[in-house]
């Protein structure tokens, strides 16, 4: 309909300007030419006008075409970034605001700013959180989203989201034939749920918000239970589903490794270890641009220290709301080994694996190669750090240390 409204209007255009030119050429030995153009101005007005009354819905068309075009360039912009999203029911309704904000460059001490690339190291090397057990052997995970001052690099500091004050979120691990209990309670100012991918759960613990659940409010709580079932085994992700581009790149978001009931996924590897990608947007960017692994960009990431010839299991997790990543090891060829927990009949080999949002792989490879081997994203514009002078590299950048001739070995 737009595409004959444009097709009546240009017609219109065209059916006036002979008039104009009929009118003003009515005198003197132009007037042959006045009144040919009048006749074909009438004729191309009296076109126009016959479309109007043949296609009805130009006229409203035609004069929302300006606004339309306009609409569309809007929108493709915002859709750059996930906060674009419009009203859902299964993702809530899109904030306009964009991005974090930053926090004052001393709002944090240096004790803090190593407490938090603790935490980092914690996760990567799968240290969970403590449950509490309860009576009947329920496994009780509290989970409380809160605002919180997260440091990322240099003196950057940025006023954040988490779960129990860190960014991912603590790990949760369990094993099948568990019972599991999930409390979140709500300190944020907005409503928010409590999404696990890749795991079957009742419907009424999926965090759908308003399908599966009333959301969250401020200051409210949610009790999720589920059994860990054997199909549950594996490398997954928790994130919230309320408004998810904007509370996930905010920080809410973490990772769930399900054992099996007896021995380890992995009986074969020395070393398991894990990193999560997460992304943010800092200085009013409509889209991520900021990138982390285990909450911590470069050069504050932590990194992974091996003994040459052991096998090792990195667990990678894509918890980015936007953000497709193609992570590469230098120095090594490793094998995809599982995706979204789920093992490969056979493993496929190569350095270079893309991780889609939400999406889980496993590479293993034995570490026969010593040196020190950068293992980092190879879309460019993801290791870098906004506003950084200082530091050469940033975002989803590491180093993998293989150590040769050494009985020392672990992760730091």
């Amino acid at each position: 309909m737009i595409g004959v409204a444009m097709f009546v209007c240009g017609v219109l255009a065209v059916g006036a300007a002979f008039l104009f030119l009929g009118l003003h050429l009515r005198s003197g030995s132009a007037i042959w030419v006045s009144k040919a153009s009048l006749v074909t101005g009438i004729l191309f007005v009296g076109f126009a006008l016959v479309s109007l009354k043949v296609y009805p819905g130009a006229a409203l068309a035609s004069s929302s075409v300006q606004q339309s075009v306009a609409t569309v360039s809007h929108a493709t912009g915002a859709m750059t970034g996930m906060t674009a999203m419009s009203r859902s029911p299964t993702m809530g309704v899109a904030s306009t605001a964009v991005g974090v904000t930053d926090a004052s460059s001393t709002a944090l001490s240096n004790s803090q700013m190593k407490a938090q690339n603790q935490m980092a190291k914690d996760i990567m090397n799968e240290k969970g959180m403590t449950p509490k057990v309860l009576q009947d052997g329920t496994k009780q995970f509290t989970l409380t989203a809160q605002p919180v001052i997260w440091h990322l690099y240099q003196s950057r500091n940025v006023n954040d989201w988490g779960y129990n004050g860190s960014v991912p979120g603590p790990l949760i691990r369990v094993k099948v034939g568990d019972k599991v209990e999930i409390v979140l309670h709500n300190e944020l100012p907005e409503a928010t749920t409590l999404h696990f991918q890749g795991i079957s759960v009742p419907s009424d613990m999926d965090g759908v918000p308003t399908i599966s659940q009333k959301p969250v409010a401020p200051g409210g709580s949610y009790v999720y239970q589920f059994t860990v079932t054997p199909d549950m085994v594996g490398t997954h992700a928790y994130f919230s589903d309320t408004d998810a581009g904007t509370q996930i790149d905010a920080g809410l978001h973490g990772v769930l490794l399900v054992d099996p009931a007896e021995g380890k996924q992995y009986p074969d590897a020395d070393v398991d270890a894990l990193f999560e990608l997460g992304g943010l947007a800092v200085d009013s960017s409509p889209s991520e641009n900021v990138f982390t692994m285990d909450g911590k960009p470069f050069p504050n990431a932590p990194q992974l220290t091996v003994q040459q010839g052991q096998t090792v299991i990195v667990r990678l997790v894509n918890n980015t709301a936007e953000c497709y990543h193609a992570m590469h090891l230098h120095g090594y060829t490793f094998q995809v080994v599982a995706m979204d927990g789920h093992p490969l009949a056979k493993p496929i080999s190569g350095n270079v694996v893309s991780l889609a949002p939400a999406e889980t792989i496993d590479i293993r490879f034995v570490a026969n190669n010593p040196g020190e081997w950068m293992f980092h994203c190879h879309i460019m514009d993801h290791m870098m750090n906004p506003d950084d002078n200082v530091d050469e590299m940033g975002g989803l950048t590491t180093y993998f240390h293989v150590v040769a001739n050494s009985n020392e070995s672990g992760q730091s």
